[in-house]
């Protein structure tokens, strides 16, 4: 996509569902809006076994075709800069159909340098079972990720993700999928990297479908974080599901807004959203704005957020058994978030976002 079509485009109004809250003109890496910078480095992808076992067969990350139809809002300003910032290219991974995984893949994305990118296209093919875990780091200023997905008929595609980026990083994620037939997806994000965060993660579910999102947010100091989800039942009979904790500390905070959407005719649809907060400190803040789009007559949906400080009898439990302020916060904080994983089918992929988790709570109690 151009620089002139990026251009072209106006910049998003906040009236926008998906732009209320952190404007563009906060996330362009130089303020000059319609201008995107020659100097973007693209980000190291690496596409591995997490077992340490060769890749196996039907399996592979090669270079992509950019020109080609895209899942992504393309009259979306974030979207088309990034596009242009990618200057054509693209990254695909592909996994063949009938492909069985008994390890999940590990695929690395580290951003350096000032400006960094990177766009992914995933391709499953159907009746396949995969895992996937995805690890972003990296200590770039500034870093910009698309990616997008086809889930085959029949597939199981289960991704935990981290995104640990520098805290002092801005980035910005924007990704569409769509699942096939009878296809189950989830997906777990951890994020604990980078101060001003904006996610548009955006699901098509077909018949039979099922797709869960589970999100669990950190924040410290002053960082931001704001996720914008929207799922879309354009057909009947499937299942949608999104979690998101957000513990908020400091002058931090979390933005989460949800959109579901049940199209006319799509009966038998079942979608949920559930956001909880908990705040840590007078200064942190989270909004949380669940929204339900039903034009169908026989679904269920439902939505909900909730939000609460500490608990000072759960902290006097634990002091009164011998541990610190410090230490009995951090148990309670590491509860709350991976409680938004409970309802991960795979151990694998909650084991590590637990273990991921940990670390990132042992090295706040020695900051």
């Amino acid at each position: 996509m151009s620089k002139a079509f990026y251009a072209s485009l106006a910049e998003p109004s906040q009236a926008i569902h998906a732009w209320k809250y952190t404007p563009w003109k906060k996330l362009h890496p130089t303020g000059k809006l319609n201008e995107v910078p020659d100097d973007f480095l693209e980000a190291v992808v690496i596409l591995s076994m997490m077992d340490g076992s060769d890749l196996p067969s039907g399996v592979s990350l090669e270079r992509g075709d950019d020109s080609k139809t895209s899942l992504l809002q393309e009259d979306d300003k974030a979207v088309a800069f990034l596009r242009a910032a990618c200057d054509g290219n693209t990254w695909e991974l592909n996994i063949e159909a009938n492909t069985i995984l008994s390890s999940p893949l590990h695929v690395s994305i580290r951003a350096s340098g000032h400006l960094s990118v990177s766009h992914i296209q995933v391709q499953v093919g159907n009746n396949s079972d995969v895992e996937i875990i995805w690890a972003l780091s990296g200590e770039a200023g500034w870093f910009g990720l698309l990616r997008e997905g086809i889930i085959g008929h029949a597939c199981h595609y289960h991704e935990g993700i981290e995104q640990a980026l520098s805290s002092s990083s801005t980035v910005i994620r924007a990704e569409s999928w769509k699942t096939g037939r009878d296809a189950t997806m989830t997906t777990s994000l951890l994020s604990i990297g980078g101060e001003l965060v904006r996610s548009d993660l955006r699901a098509i579910l077909d018949k039979g479908a099922t797709y869960q999102q589970f999100i669990a947010s950190n924040g410290k100091g002053i960082r931001r974080d704001n996720h914008h989800l929207q799922v879309t039942h354009p057909v009947g009979n499937n299942q949608s599901e999104l979690v998101i904790h957000n513990a908020c500390d400091d002058k931090s905070r979390a933005i989460s807004t949800g959109r579901l959407t049940i199209a006319k005719g799509a009966d038998g649809s079942d979608a949920s959203q559930i956001f909880k907060n908990l705040l840590l400190s007078q200064k942190a803040r989270a909004d949380s704005i669940p929204e339900l789009e039903v034009l169908a007559n026989d679904v269920s949906a439902a939505h909900g957020a909730a939000s609460a400080p500490l608990d000072p009898e759960q902290m006097f439990y634990l002091m009164s058994r011998g541990l610190d302020s410090e230490e009995s916060e951090g148990l309670i904080v590491g509860g709350f978030l991976i409680a938004a994983f409970e309802k991960l089918p795979r151990d694998s992929i909650g084991n590590w976002l637990k273990g991921r988790l940990a670390i990132h709570l042992d090295c706040n109690l020695l900051e």
